[in-house]
């Protein structure tokens, strides 16, 4: 039975990445804007057949927003949710043949000037964001500006698939971290001490050390790694979103670094200063709720009552 299941697991597995591999391959025969629109007729076909992740999604959606908007606007947001993560998916699996100037023309940025005097003052940068717009992509932009990025990612569950996606960012010099191996820790501090840039995603519940903060009024477990490395290394923090423009051009906005609270209780200001990086992703996920995950279980664990 055992060996069965296993069996199963990996055939998936299988058809997953060769999927993937085949999607790949068809988009690139294409210019990129055409491969991107590819991608969009994906994520509508992806809405009709994937009825797990869309009940999913449309349940976070109407829980967060569904008494500030309509529900004809909620269903149009979770349609475009599935569009946006179908164009996404092409941008990410044919970065790697993305040139430079291509680059340059797709993405607009603004706020530099914020990491510029950050990144100046030589005590390192922590890069705060979540899973909105196209993130792999902006990372992919900020190192080709010529920032020493590091990133801290969770493996995925086909190792193929995560030296696939690991392999694309070396594309750009940027260094994967891959997070709960044994030598994360020591490459985390390490790019820290040199006064490089440390990004990292906060916005879900996942097996990591965290605590409970507000997220559109009801608690989600939320890392707590990046409050935790902001307050014992003095790097300066800011966070910063890149959302999917008109045209499939993307903007890059970073914030201005941010203040942090400090009470001497470490506990206590884990939670505040999680919370504070928290709200910061809402406001982004309210201005631009087409462009966020709403598929992930981003409320699946539960406080325990006290």
């Amino acid at each position: 039975m055992k060996y069965t299941k296993r069996w199963q697991k990996q055939a998936v597995r299988g058809l997953v990445f060769w999927g993937l591999k085949g999607i790949a391959l068809i988009s690139r025969l294409f210019p990129w804007q055409w491969g991107v629109r590819f991608g969009g007729y994906l994520g509508r076909a992806s809405f009709h057949l994937l009825s797990k992740e869309r009940r999913t999604a449309q349940a976070n959606i109407e829980m967060a927003l569904g008494n500030e908007r309509s529900p004809d606007e909620l269903n149009r947001i979770l349609r475009c949710n599935f569009e946006n993560l179908g164009k996404g998916l092409i941008e990410i699996l044919n970065m790697s043949g993305l040139r430079r100037e291509e680059l340059e023309e797709l993405v607009e940025l603004e706020g530099e000037e914020h990491l510029k005097r950050a990144y100046a003052e030589g005590k390192g940068v922590i890069l705060i964001t979540g899973h909105i717009g196209n993130w792999e992509l902006m990372g992919a932009f900020l190192a080709h500006r010529g920032y020493p990025l590091h990133v801290i990612a969770a493996p995925l569950y086909d190792p193929r698939i995560d030296e696939w996606i690991n392999r694309s960012r070396a594309l750009f010099d940027i260094q994967t971290i891959s997070r709960g191996t044994p030598s994360s820790s020591r490459k985390i501090l390490t790019v820290l001490r040199r006064a490089e840039i440390l990004g990292l995603l906060i916005d879900q519940d996942t097996r990591v050390e965290g605590v409970f903060v507000d997220f559109f009024n009801r608690k989600a477990y939320t890392p707590s790694g990046a409050a935790s490395l902001a307050l014992r290394s003095g790097a300066a923090t800011m966070t910063c979103f890149i959302v999917r423009l008109p045209g499939n051009r993307h903007r890059i906005s970073i914030q201005k670094p941010i203040s942090l609270i400090s009470t001497g209780d470490h506990q206590k200001d884990l939670v505040l200063n999680t919370a504070l990086f928290t709200r910061s992703i809402e406001d982004y996920v309210r201005h631009y709720p087409e462009q966020w995950v709403w598929m992930h279980r981003r409320w699946k664990t539960e406080e325990a009552s006290s």
